[in-house]
């Protein structure tokens, strides 16, 4: 359980929704000390202007997805099964984290056939 704040500053219990973290995101350096702001506005479904979350995609067919926050503000989104493994202050610094993230496998492996059960195994690890 989590409190959020009414409009009238009642402070009201929530459950915490199925969004959830890795253990050690990807994350921008503007954005970590704000970590734990974001995750507890997430949960109560504040808005937050000019965040990226990355998560694996929806399909199979491509490697990432990348959402601005403002998605997260809609409940059936802050509820479905989504695990962030990146968090950036604007959409150009996502697209750089995908590629560190992208160049941190190439480091222990040699092609890119894999990337995606790459991840899904370090989100398997990292919850």
């Amino acid at each position: 359980m989590i409190f959020c704040y009414n409009q009238k500053g009642l402070a009201i219990e929530k459950e915490i929704g199925v969004v959830r973290f890795v253990k050690e995101p990807y994350i921008t350096d503007s954005v970590r000390p704000k970590m734990s702001s974001i995750k507890w506005k997430m949960a109560c479904g504040i808005g937050m202007m000019r965040l990226h979350f990355i998560t694996l995609a929806d399909n199979k067919k491509d490697l990432f997805d990348i959402y601005p926050a403002a998605v997260f503000k809609q409940k059936s989104i802050r509820k479905s099964d989504r695990i962030i493994l990146g968090v950036a202050d604007s959409y150009n610094s996502a697209t750089g984290l995908i590629e560190s993230m992208i160049n941190d496998y190439l480091k222990e492996h040699s092609d890119l056939s894999s990337v995606r059960a790459y991840y899904e195994d370090y989100v398997r690890d990292h919850l």
